[in-house]
């Protein structure tokens, strides 16, 4: 087990995750798969409030021992809750050290029916009066760096130009020149003029773009990263650098009917987080200096979903789910305590 005691990072990369501070006040009504595990596996901090100061410091000190050194932050709007949880809790957090805290823009939420583009101005001059001046905001080459979601959505749409040329032109109205880094990765790779028009790309739902069930098993790990070396050298043609990700697993019917669950082993026999330590072994490789060597996980706590790597209780692995196997697919899930950290440390360590 790592010493989360350890607060030193021993990474060659820029190793990011995805925090959602959604979770002030509740819990999101237990809407999350674990809750119905029999018996159910929750977080190591129970059902937390995210914004009391000794989550975050808990939050903090295991990420920096599992070597993480940046937040990718949900962001829904000014004043809404994440606007308000990273503003007042955790940039001015006393243990924030020199932890990098990134804006994720929820397209799906600022951008109606991804077209309506009347929020971005005003959602861009609020991040630059608010957080691109802040010394733990993540910058490369000097700029401070937004990721942007489902920019494959607003591409497909026609609008992705406009929506860029938006942002763009308020932040320098506000003195700023940002690097976008759009969700422009998935599934096989196409050639667009997309591409050039944002700093960098990535690919957040990992899932999807997998296309795995059950057991993903090597070949579908092998195939994906097949696909991911060629979207990379699509987006680096067209003068984008590529962000490589990771994730442990996937399953979301905590939350909707959703979609066919992916287990966190490779395959029924393999060890318990074998599925997220061969995505990362593949997915480091692929890398790139300009970036900082940055790869990205998806997640640190979507719980929904069941990407998290934040720590669960610790428990024997467990199917059963009251429903008969509803929530759960058949697929065992293990309290698997700080298992995930310690694979991303290991794995991401020099």
């Amino acid at each position: 087990m790592i010493d989360s005691e350890d607060p030193v990072l021993d990474s060659a990369y820029t190793v990011g995750v995805y925090y959602y501070p959604w979770y002030a006040g509740d819990f999101h009504g237990g809407r999350y798969m674990r809750e119905h595990l029999q018996p159910p596996q929750p977080p190591s901090l129970g059902e937390y409030d995210d914004r009391a100061p000794e989550v975050i410091a808990q939050h903090l000190q295991w990420s920096r021992a599992a070597n993480v050194s940046l937040w990718v932050a949900s962001w829904w709007g000014p004043g809404r809750r994440e606007d308000t949880t990273l503003l007042q809790r955790i940039l001015p957090h006393e243990e924030l050290g020199d932890m990098q805290v990134a804006l994720f823009y929820e397209t799906s939420g600022r951008i109606p029916e991804f077209e309506d583009m009347s929020n971005v101005s005003a959602d861009i001059a609020h991040m630059a009066a608010n957080y691109f001046d802040h010394a733990n905001y993540l910058r490369i080459d000097g700029r401070p760096v937004l990721f942007v979601y489902l920019t494959r959505v607003l591409s497909r749409n026609g609008v992705l130009d406009e929506v860029v040329a938006r942002m763009r032109n308020a932040a320098t109205d506000a003195g700023h020149d940002i690097y976008i880094v759009g969700d422009q990765v998935f599934g096989q790779p196409t050639n667009s003029s997309a591409l050039g028009l944002l700093d960098g790309v990535t690919n957040y739902d990992v899932y999807g773009s997998m296309g795995a069930q059950g057991y993903a098993g090597q070949q579908k790990v092998d195939a994906y990263y097949a696909a991911q070396s060629k979207w990379q050298k699509l987006a680096n043609a067209a003068g984008a650098a590529f962000v490589p990700a990771a994730t442990p697993g996937f399953n979301d019917k905590g939350v909707r009917d959703g979609h066919p669950a992916v287990s966190r082993k490779l395959t029924k026999t393999s060890e318990p987080g074998s599925l997220f330590r061969a995505m990362l072994q593949q997915a480091a490789s692929y890398t790139e200096p300009a970036t900082g060597h940055m790869l990205l996980v998806t997640s640190w706590n979507e719980w929904h979903e069941d990407t998290q790597i934040e720590p669960v209780v610790e428990a024997a692995p467990t199917s059963l789910d009251g429903r008969d196997g509803a929530y759960s697919e058949g697929l065992e899930y293990e309290g698997y305590g700080e298992r995930y950290l310690d694979i991303l440390r290991e794995e991401t360590t020099r």
